[in-house]
């Protein structure tokens, strides 16, 4: 009986087409051709995509690969989730009623097994972050996501996302250990409202704490870390692929 739960984050598919991007998108496929034998769930924890946008007619022509493999996960049983990081800007319909691909803003929280779980990708969690959840609340606002579906044309919006995934890059230093013990915080604070696992993703930095039998992962991401994380309907472990 299928009873794995898996959970991956920051995948960062790009628009581009070097060996790189190759080779990522061929592991990715692999972990999720290995995943299919033993999982009853994935949870993609955030920034599966450099840029996901969804006009009324368009959507980017990059990955399908990866969402037939999601697909075909899902028509075979598989429960597909998707908490929407800071990359994911705006995910529609297609995703959810083309694809099967269930989505959530901000944390999702469960529970299985008489274990509570509360997953989420993290973006804006960090005290230091403030520029950020400013911006998040404008770019994320219903106004803005209408005027970019209806006033910019795909190609120039997908061409405007090429600009700001890069300059992001550079402009945002994410101080990884004073926001890793930030996260830690988050977590054991959650330890506190009663959920044994806490799971984040978005400093692509993997790490497992552990406090009073209850466990925090960070799934890392899988640019050069290759990281995820497997619930055996027993104990949660993070792993290297």
């Amino acid at each position: 009986m299928k009873k794995n739960i898996y959970f991956i984050s920051d995948v960062h598919l790009a628009f581009k087409e070097d060996d790189k991007e190759r080779e990522k998108r061929k592991k990715l496929s692999s972990f999720l051709e290995h995943t299919a034998q033993d999982a009853k769930e994935l949870y993609i924890l955030g920034d599966l995509f450099d840029f996901w946008f969804e006009w009324y007619h368009v959507i980017p022509k990059y990955w399908f690969p990866i969402l037939f493999r999601l697909r075909k996960m899902i028509e075979s049983g598989i429960v597909v989730n998707f908490i929407t990081g800071n990359h994911d800007f705006y995910t529609g319909s297609y995703l959810e009623k083309e694809v099967g691909i269930r989505c959530f803003d901000e944390f999702r929280e469960f529970e299985v097994d008489a274990k509570r779980f509360f997953v989420a990708h993290g973006d804006g969690y960090a005290k230091k972050d403030r520029g950020y959840r400013l911006l998040k609340k404008i770019i994320r606002h219903p106004v803005s996501k209408f005027l970019y579906k209806t006033v910019i044309p795909a190609d120039l919006g997908m061409q405007f996302a090429k600009w700001t995934s890069y300059s992001s890059r550079k402009l945002v230093k994410i101080e990884k250990p004073a926001w890793i013990e930030e996260y830690c915080e988050f977590a054991f604070k959650k330890f506190k409202e009663g959920y044994d696992y806490v799971l984040l993703g978005h400093i692509h930095s993997p790490l497992t704490r552990e406090k009073e039998g209850k466990v925090y992962v960070n799934c890392g991401d899988w640019i050069t870390q290759f990281t995820y994380a497997e619930y055996d309907g027993q104990s949660l472990s993070l792993n290297y692929w």
